[in-house]
């Protein structure tokens, strides 16, 4: 290259456009307006409070999209809102199906008097706290070892899952021959082995532990649940963990484990919403005996319902409801439910 060839100043950088006065962006305030509600604010609003394109229903659509959801209201109407509504009323009255009374608080006065309440009360919670330490741990385990297919884990899953199909009426009659003091098997395996029998569902001392003992191996649908969780986890955690040489128990526990947590939530919140209504199981084994040992809220306000006092069985009800309530908000919260966990 020439000595004299002319030196080229580098290609300058484009102007910068003014910026218009006042408008700052995110560093400060836009349109002028230190609170930041100029017009550009006012145009962004109004655009994203625009309808996503495809999500409004077509003028000549909505007759149609009404007519299909009118079945699905009348039936939540029907079985859900309305009898929610009578219960939430009538809880604060005297009724007995014709007579009927405001009462005030008089009902959960009368419950918080009555001591049998706080046994049916403790007796729910009792239930309850047998599924979530027992019932649910128990079902994830087995899901788990289940998930990685050993032998014969079909006919396994099979057999685990029939019992959860059966009625708990059907159940509780099994389990009544079963505690027979005469001739049930628990008793004749016991005399068997030299150890005295007991009248395990008429013991004030056994009765509970009795009732809990019919349901808690119950353990299909945890079961089916963890084991489509599992086959949801991509593969290729396990053999990167392979990889890095983690044995089995530690990609269980490490991985499979910590990743479950939806649905360890979820398994935990639809088994107390069962056992805080649970009535045939114990209606049918003891039906609340001996001496309100094992009866529970259900069972306490059907009782009040047979004695004619619908209000007060009502206000039992927005109890258990209060409770489920609780249960959802605790549960979701602890569990982080919904939330992705990969």
């Amino acid at each position: 290259m020439s000595v004299f060839t002319r030196h080229r100043p580098p290609a300058s950088a484009p102007a910068p456009v003014p910026e218009p006065a006042g408008a700052r962006g995110a560093d400060g305030p836009v349109g002028g307006r230190p609170d930041g509600s100029g017009p550009a604010r006012r145009r962004i609003a109004a655009r994203r409070a625009r309808p996503v394109p495809g999500t409004r229903i077509p003028l000549g659509m909505r007759g149609p999209v009404a007519v299909s959801l009118l079945p699905g209201l009348v039936l939540f109407g029907t079985f859900f809102l309305v009898p929610f509504l009578v219960l939430t009323a009538t809880a604060f009255a005297r009724w007995s199906g014709l007579d009927f009374a405001w009462s005030g608080l008089d009902n959960y006065r009368q419950m918080l008097a009555d001591p049998v309440f706080f046994k049916a009360l403790v007796n729910t919670l009792f239930y309850a706290a047998a599924s979530v330490f027992v019932q649910v741990p128990l079902g994830v385990a087995v899901g788990m070892v289940l998930a990685l297919r050993p032998r014969g884990w079909k006919t396994l899953r099979t057999i685990i899952f029939v019992p959860f199909v059966i009625s708990g009426a059907a159940y509780a009659l099994v389990f009544s021959m079963f505690y027979n003091p005469r001739a049930g098997l628990l008793n004749n395996v016991l005399g068997g082995l030299g150890l005295p029998g007991r009248d395990w569902l008429f013991d004030t001392a056994t009765a509970r532990w009795a009732v809990a003992g019919t349901f808690v191996f119950i353990i299909g649908f945890v079961v089916v649940l963890v084991m489509a969780e599992v086959a949801s986890i991509p593969r290729e955690v396990y053999e990167a963990a392979s990889v890095d040489g983690a044995s089995t128990w530690q990609q269980l526990t490490r991985i499979t484990l910590p990743l479950l947590r939806n649905v360890i939530g979820t398994a935990i919140l639809i088994r107390l919403l069962v056992d805080i209504g649970m009535f045939d199981l114990v209606f049918i084994l003891t039906a609340g005996g001996p001496d309100d040992a094992t009866a529970t809220l259900a069972l306490y306000a059907y009782r009040a319902y047979l004695n004619g006092e619908w209000g007060f069985a009502n206000a039992v009800g927005s109890v258990i409801i209060v409770i489920g309530l609780v249960l959802i908000v605790t549960v979701r919260r602890v569990f982080r439910i919904g939330e992705r966990a990969l």
